[in-house]
């Protein structure tokens, strides 16, 4: 898979479909190559085991049509810049070379997700670094993106998943420990929870004239490579 378009990069199984399911259901549609990592081996989750988290995770994977890895980092342990992440990401950029990443937001409600956000954006730029001594040749990520989060307010810029809504749907669906009624109440099992993602999506997707979207951040000033690409709604 040397030299994909994108690589998304979650804490656990399941945070990249809450997050840009639409997003990812939507770059397959349109032929690019991406895949899907989890860090984490969700461990410490309140339900489901990891053997479960996984067989899901694959399951979501295979609704979208894209591939998955899982890092096996110990849930629950992640810590900012942590060295031997950093490392084993930074040899996961130079192995599939992406042109795009995705992640977690730097600032989230997770200390798991804040760590992430953290050890991809310092492997990204070390992986270009020729005398960096992780694996594999140099190479550094064109750009470094981050879905929205739990205390994100404004994106910088929003993608439209109407079409594929119906899709990330399904994914989330897969994860049937997390999302089903059975077993100790959490955040995510909540009814409320999944008309909560809905309205953000909605109300994302009012401001940019579409029915659903995703939103996401960034540090650099996003490109618009055609402008004339852009949707044909009025404002």
């Amino acid at each position: 898979m040397s030299g994909i378009d994108f690589l998304c990069v979650g804490a656990h199984a399941d945070d990249i479909e809450i997050s840009m399911g639409g997003t990812v259901a939507k770059m397959v549609a349109l032929g690019r190559m991406g895949l899907l990592v989890d860090v984490t081996d969700a461990s410490m989750g309140t339900r489901g085991t990891p053997e479960e988290r996984l067989h899901e995770a694959s399951e979501a994977a295979r609704i979208v049509g894209i591939g998955r890895r899982n890092l096996g980092f110990p849930d629950g342990s992640l810590r900012p810049l942590d060295a031997d992440l950093v490392r084993e990401l930074g040899a996961l950029f130079r192995e599939l070379r992406p042109n795009t990443v995705f992640t977690h937001p730097t600032v989230d409600r997770h200390p798991d997700h804040e760590a992430v956000a953290s050890c991809v954006r310092e492997a990204a730029f070390k992986a270009g670094l020729v005398r960096w001594t992780a694996p594999g040749d140099a190479w550094r990520p064109r750009r470094v993106f981050h879905w929205m989060g739990a205390r994100d307010g404004e994106p910088t810029f929003c993608v439209d998943v109407t079409e594929h809504w119906e899709t990330r749907l399904r994914a989330l669906a897969a994860y049937r420990s997390q999302f089903g009624t059975e077993g100790t109440p959490t955040a995510l099992s909540d009814e409320r929870f999944p008309d909560f993602l809905r309205s953000r999506a909605r109300f994302l997707g009012s401001r940019a004239r579409c029915r659903y979207a995703e939103g996401f951040t960034c540090e650099e000033l996003p490109e618009v490579a055609d402008p004339c690409a852009l949707s044909g709604e009025d404002f």
